[in-house]
């Protein structure tokens, strides 16, 4: 299944790849048009994740197949050729190993099998079956960290001091440790980080809530456990991994974070991914700032770290109408990273805040804010219902982060297509009217939007390998870069302000005519740079070779 997905997709690829020349431009103009060969071969080569679109799939909140009101792995193979349509090249899934559920399967109660609630081996099979047909690939969450208390492995480790795998896990025999300063601090989630084990008569660590204790991974054994997890999913033909705070594996007296014994891990366990050719790993970074330590020499350690920067804290630049924080954020990526380095662009996820409560309801904002993500150089991560504005809700049955997790809304009927049956979550606001069905027909409508920004991503290497470099516009309130490759090249411009604003990029040899593809404004060219216009609150594409 693994071995033969490059060679479906290779047969039908443009022959001449990212090297040759692209189609001839219309006569007249830019040829801006779908090139579903150039993409499809763009996706089969060795770096099909710098071109691709992620979709991240809360599969309990997607879609329900059997009217129990949870989601589950048939329901979402029921809706890849929505996914396909809509502009999406890879799945992320949200845990979907068998866990207790105190943090919504991100406490893993057994690594090798599938939740229930979800399926079986065999849909999870199935699944990838359908989506590598489709030309799309799939990347399971993988929780390394920690498990869940239910674990078989912690359920032997605590039983006693002398068991083989006692050591699976940080323990001590008081509320601190003299090698894990981090376990002086409070848990994530709790008041303390170290929880008391009565029959075992020691406590153990965990980083958050209590029934995820830390593994320990100064025991050989766990680093040889966790690696065959990993080794036993690529070989079902899963196609890489989101590692959930993977920097924090190893602790000592002083830092908490991304130590070299840490980074040794992360090496290792990218030599097993790239057993698997295609396979790619993703790293989400503890320190939400800076995902250099992620990279190593670029080769040696993850694919694509997210880009929390600008993916968690964009609500504050657009709120204060300021280009600066946007433009400091990308200019130390591009700045930092290593050669082969790849951002990993998101402007929400499952742990955050829906992009429509960031934006504060602007629709306008909402959009500006992944204008930036989809064009900047970086793989974009759509989180699911984004494309529809899908609304916070204020049901909780985990935490607070469930406000962000509701079920999809896909039409008008009393389970929005969703389910036959309730729904284990409850839907968010306006779920009448704001529903894939509804926007279809509105073709001002936010999935409008992201359909039509998604193609003209497709078949063009520039989005995902090409050159960007940040534009000085002589004014705070635009946001403005140059993406460039040997075939194309665009000038993209975000206006932070809901005012008319007007800017000049001082740049010379921008390119040679400018030709607006999607948005509004003006960008008029000249030998010394241009002069851009843009609408209050608007952004703007601009084709310049």
């Amino acid at each position: 299944m693994k071995r033969s997905f490059a060679a479906l997709w290779l047969a039908a690829a443009w022959a001449g790849g990212c090297g040759g020349d692209p189609p001839a431009a219309e006569p007249g103009g830019f040829a801006e048009k779908n090139w579903p060969a150039e993409a499809e071969a763009l996706l089969a080569g060795s770096d099909w994740y710098r071109h691709a679109v992620f979709y991240e799939v809360y599969v309990r909140s997607f879609q329900d197949s059997d009217g129990d009101g949870v989601g589950d792995l048939k329901g979402l193979e029921s809706r890849l050729d929505y996914l396909k349509e809509l502009g999406v090249d890879a799945l992320w899934l949200m845990p979907i190993l068998e866990t207790p559920f105190f943090d919504s399967g991100y406490d893993v109660a057994d690594y090798l099998a599938v939740n229930p609630d979800y399926g079986t081996e065999e849909d999870l099979e199935s699944l990838l079956d359908a989506a590598h047909a489709r030309g799309m690939r799939v990347i399971m969450d993988l929780v390394l960290n920690h498990t869940s208390a239910a674990h078989s492995w912690f359920v032997e480790s605590r039983a006693d001091r002398t068991n083989a795998k006692a050591d699976w896990y940080v323990w001590s025999d008081t509320p601190s440790h003299p090698d894990n300063g981090c376990g002086t601090q409070s848990g994530v989630f709790g008041d303390s980080a170290w929880e008391y084990d009565a029959g075992r008569g020691q406590y153990y660590f965990h980083r958050f809530y209590p029934e995820q204790p830390d593994l320990n991974y100064r025991s050989p054994a766990v680093v040889e456990a966790t690696l065959g997890v990993a080794r036993h999913w690529l070989d079902r033909g899963v196609d890489g991994f989101r590692c959930d705070v993977i920097g924090l594996l190893h602790e000592s007296a002083t830092e908490c974070e991304m130590l070299p014994a840490t980074v040794d891990y992360i090496r290792e366990l990218r030599a097993v991914v790239d057993e698997y050719p295609g396979s790619v790993l993703v790293a989400e970074p503890s320190k939400l700032t800076d995902a250099t330590a992620y990279f190593g020499d670029g080769a040696d350690m993850f694919h694509m770290a997210f880009h929390f920067g600008y993916g968690y804290f964009w609500g504050f630049p657009f709120g204060a109408g300021s280009a600066a924080p946007i433009t400091d954020t990308f200019a130390a990526s591009l700045e930092r990273f290593p050669v082969g380095a790849q951002d990993a662009l998101v402007i929400g996820s499952h742990d955050v805040a829906r992009a429509y409560a960031v934006a504060q309801g602007d629709d306008t904002r909402h959009r500006r804010a992944a204008w930036i993500q989809l064009t900047a150089r970086g793989t974009p991560y759509v989180y699911y219902g984004e494309e529809l504005a899908l609304r916070p809700g204020t049901d909780e049955v985990v935490d607070l982060r469930d406000t962000a997790r509701t079920p999809m809304l896909w039409d008008g009927t009393p389970g929005h297509g969703f389910t036959t049956g309730t729904p284990w979550l409850a839907f968010g606001a306006e779920a009448d009217t704001f529903h894939l069905a509804a926007e279809r027909e509105d073709p001002t409508s936010m999935w409008a939007f992201y359909r039509d920004l998604l193609r003209l991503r497709r078949g063009r290497a520039v989005w995902g390998t090409g050159e960007m470099e940040l534009l000085e516009t002589g004014t705070t309130t635009v946001f403005a870069f140059h993406r460039a490759d040997a075939f194309m090249a665009y000038v993209v411009a975000v206006n932070l302000t809901p005012d008319e604003v007007t800017a000049r990029l001082a740049r010379a040899d921008l390119g040679e005519r400018a030709e607006r593809v999607i948005g509004s404004g003006t960008l008029a060219l000249d030998a010394s740079g241009a002069d851009l216009v843009l609408p209050g609150a608007g952004a703007a594409v601009f084709r310049v070779r």
